[in-house]
């Protein structure tokens, strides 16, 4: 079914698309079919399987080429290759997997470790056995010369650590600012689980160092259990690695509050909001690691956007409710596990350099989960799906810190997944690379997957 977006948010998309921001334009320059026949399901978490917001990452380019990891309507796990700017798709498609499942958190997770050139794939998880899988050394680094065949991955094991099997969800990798590759995941379950590090050697290709980086103890409420659902872990100018998240008390329960945590030596000490080293896994019970209360009453979404900008700020977009938008919708918190549609906006927050955090709600109704980028001049850039399937950038300048968003571009759809972007590319290019894939007209249709192409021109 169509969901219909309100008459000011209609107006205001109908009204604002290709507008600029006051130093930078954007222009959309390209539209790329990576898979005509691209997988749908149809479970209990909605159709898409290729594009969750938690999936960190499934676009990533480096030394030339661009890679989207993706399951087919064959239920193949597949990655697919092109040379940049606008070079023809080479799909690996391994047949050595039966993926069965429908359920959305199952989704695929990319690394590419730029020390050896490893490319690294986590598959098909929510609470099962580790399925991950490696390719040859300089596979990504050279490759002109590397032949894309499925020979060129190892098979798929249970283990990172040797005879240390897994079972996992949300699998993440991470590129560290010197060249290595950390590997970021869930112990335990929904609303009882602990976040996990692991760091990659590629002198001798193998992972060590396996570490709990947030902890489910405390009572809140009377509730005794609970895990962190991260908006991502986010790797700084100046070398630091922020991290940002919101706690979900016991299973199927809505989610509470902000909090935040850095490392200054990739992930092994971490420090509070105020700059003191915590002394185990950040807890509920952690000393100033809540930096916004966010009332489990207020429909708060969890996985979101965040970056940090040039000056090593770190900003997060995240979907909620507010005593203003509940007015407006003619609800009130508590009406629903996850608020009125109508009433959820998005809401910036972010940290300026003396630790003070500042928040802004945008004056839309939100979408799906987004994901967001800095400009060089620190503009702000947010993708996300509108709620009629649009998918849709919005900006907001650095020079009205942030205050002044609004909807710069609108690409019709119908699209059925979340917006996942390259942020590698955008490092090195200023090209937004955006996954979009088609919504599906009946269960398990497969549909196009598409990488579209926005270049932001500073002036």
């Amino acid at each position: 079914m169509t969901r219909k977006l309100s008459l000011g948010c209609f107006l205001l998309l109908l009204f604002s698309s290709f507008e600029v921001l006051a130093d930078s334009k954007l222009v959309k320059i390209g539209d790329s079919l990576i898979d005509p026949q691209a997988l749908t399901i149809q479970g209990l978490f909605g159709q898409a399987i290729n594009g969750m917001s938690f999936q960190q990452d499934a676009v990533v380019s480096h030394k030339g080429y661009q890679y989207v990891a993706y399951y087919d309507s064959q239920r193949h796990v597949c990655l697919a290759r092109r040379k940049l700017p606008a070079g023809k798709w080479d799909i690996l498609r391994f047949t050595d997997y039966d993926f069965k499942s429908n359920d959305a958190h199952n989704t695929i997770s990319m690394g590419i470790c730029p020390k050896d050139g490893t490319i690294h794939l986590a598959f098909d998880h929510h609470g099962h056995p580790l399925h991950y899988r490696v390719s040859k050394k300089q596979a990504a680094s050279t490759p002109e010369k590397t032949s894309w065949n499925e020979e060129l991955f190892g098979p798929v094991i249970s283990e990172l650590e040797k005879g240390k099997p897994i079972r996992i969800t949300y699998p993440r990798f991470l590129q560290t600012p010197d060249g290595d590759l950390q590997f970021f995941y869930r112990r335990g379950g929904s609303g009882n689980g602990d976040r996990m590090l692991v760091d990659y050697d590629p002198q001798n290709g193998a992972w060590l160092n396996t570490r709990q980086i947030d902890s489910g103890k405390g009572t809140y409420e009377g509730s005794k259990s609970r895990c962190s659902y991260p908006n991502g872990y986010t790797y700084g100018p100046k070398g630091k690695l922020h991290a940002t998240w919101v706690w979900r008390e016991g299973a199927h329960t809505a989610n509470h509050d902000l909090m935040y945590t850095y490392s200054e030596d990739n992930g092994k000490i971490w420090l509070n909001n105020k700059s003191v080293k915590l002394q185990e896994p950040a807890s509920l019970d952690s000393p100033d690691i809540t930096v916004a209360r966010i009332p489990a009453t207020y429909g708060l979404m969890n996985t979101h956007g965040q970056a940090v900008d040039s000056q090593g700020r770190i900003h997060v977009v995240m979907c909620h409710c507010s005593d203003k938008s509940f007015q407006a919708a003619a609800s009130k918190p508590g009406e629903s596990l996850w608020g009125s549609a109508e009433a959820h906006r998005y809401n910036h927050y972010w940290r300026d350099n003396n630790a003070t955090w500042h928040h802004v709600e945008l004056p839309w109704v939100a979408g799906n989960r987004p994901k967001l980028f800095f400009d060089s001049k620190d503009n702000a850039y947010l993708i996300y799906c509108t709620r009629n399937e649009l998918a849709t950038i919005a900006g907001a300048t650095a020079a009205s810190e942030w205050t002044d968003w609004k909807i710069i571009h609108v690409e019709k759809g119908p699209f059925g997944n979340e917006m996942l972007g390259d942020p590698y590319r955008w490092k090195d290019e200023h090209i937004i690379s955006i996954m979009v894939q088609g919504l599906a007209k009946n269960p398990h249709d497969p549909t196009p997957l598409r990488i579209i192409d926005f270049k932001v021109a500073e002036k």
